[in-house]
């Protein structure tokens, strides 16, 4: 089967992983900043807890001041088998690696992944969540809404402060709303439970979750946060 040309990740757990490998190979990454000035460097750096990555300097001064002056920067990574990966970082700043001057960005929030020299401009939602009735084959239905699903069958649940869960508990019949109305049941076994602050300043507990059984629709789920663009409809 071929590989799909244009592939876009809004799943954290894959923009993770993929940001992982490009560290991890040091590959080539690119942009043009400032009226179409051209930046060449290469990742030399990843973190997923601290949610950074660093780029070394490139040769010129004057670049990397323009680099680092710019609130938000399109780079394009290309690894070994020459696909690229293009994404948005933001929050420049200057940093050290392994004792060597870097810069800084926070992790990006989607990802392009595509082998064509150019790329669709796609307008990429800041926010997608799914609504979903947690445990309603259970016994304690609550409101919940995942933020993610990666192609494992992995994600995340954010729900209320006021529900108490722990590592392992399992979530039977959990009914995901997905666009158009429908829904996609499963059951769920949550893993890392944590307390975090959304962006509102609300508190709200985040766990991972995995899907015990794969639901029939797993690849509908999977297809809201890793879209395979060359499918998509065309517009003109």
């Amino acid at each position: 089967m071929a590989h799909p040309e244009n592939l876009l990740f809004r799943s954290h757990i894959e923009i993770v992983r993929l940001m992982q490998v490009l560290a991890q190979e040091r590959c080539r990454i690119t942009a043009e900043i400032m009226n179409g000035h051209p930046f060449a460097s290469h990742m030399v750096s990843f973190d997923p807890a601290s949610g950074h990555f660093a780029i070394s300097y490139s040769p010129h001064k004057t670049i990397n001041a323009m680099l680092l002056s710019s609130p938000a920067v399109e780079f394009t990574a290309t690894d070994q088998q020459g696909l690229n990966f293009t994404f948005t970082a933001t929050s420049p700043e200057e940093t050290q690696i392994g004792g060597e001057p870097a810069i800084q960005f926070s992790m990006p929030k989607s990802l392009l992944i595509h082998n064509r020299r150019e790329h669709p401009r796609i307008p990429v939602p800041t926010d997608l969540s799914l609504r979903c009735i947690a445990d309603e084959g259970g016994f304690i239905p609550f409101e919940s809404h995942i933020t993610d699903v990666s192609h494992d069958g992995m994600g995340c649940l954010i729900y209320d402060t006021d529900i108490n869960l722990e590592d392992g508990a399992m979530l039977h019949g959990c009914r995901i709303i997905v666009p158009g109305g429908d829904a996609v049941v499963a059951d769920m076994e949550l893993r890392h439970v944590a307390s975090v602050q959304l962006p509102d300043g609300t508190l709200a507990h985040r766990a991972g979750f995995r899907f015990v059984q794969k639901p029939n629709e797993i690849a509908r789920l999977i297809g809201l946060f890793i879209q395979d663009l060359d499918k998509l409809p065309k517009t003109p």
